[in-house]
């Protein structure tokens, strides 16, 4: 079993840091989830201190 739902919305996720590149993919990303009518689940990610 796939785990895959048909029936389920179709989502656009991407991460967001709050650097540069991330508010561009955030960007790409909204635009895309309106091309595709698609939810879209920003995702926060960070790098603890120290890495």
């Amino acid at each position: 079993m796939s785990g895959y739902d048909a029936c389920a919305p179709a989502r656009v996720v991407v991460g967001v840091s709050g650097s540069l590149g991330s508010v561009t993919a955030l960007s790409r990303a909204a635009a895309e989830a309106r091309r595709r009518e698609a939810e879209l689940w920003p995702v926060l990610v960070w790098e603890p201190p120290g890495g």
